[in-house]
């Protein structure tokens, strides 16, 4: 058995790793659709609402969907660290994949 390194991380760590960041790089981009298709239209229906008590499009949209629902409390509403979680994702999951 080969001995590992302080830097050496199994293989199979590394591709879990990797397609953890691939699902969640999906999800933040399937999140910002949504929103972005809501504010387009508000009408707008996602494969993910379950119902009027269950809706994921309400959730995306609501004042929580955004800065994590912290920047609108703490700043003001127009605030350019105010952006949509998904998209916070997004460059999270690929920081992410790089460092991994």
């Amino acid at each position: 058995m080969a001995a590992t390194g302080p830097h050496k991380m199994p293989s199979w760590e590394k591709r879990v790793r990797i397609v953890l960041c691939v699902f969640g790089l999906v999800l933040s981009v399937y999140a910002l659709h949504v929103e972005l298709s809501r504010e387009a239209d508000p009408d707008y229906r996602a494969m993910c609402d379950l119902g009027e008590s269950v809706s994921c499009s309400k959730v995306f949209t609501s004042r929580w969907g955004r800065g994590f629902g912290l920047v609108q409390l703490l700043v003001a509403k127009e605030n350019p660290l105010n952006q949509p979680n998904s998209l916070l994702g997004l460059l999270f999951y690929t920081v992410q994949m790089g460092l991994g």
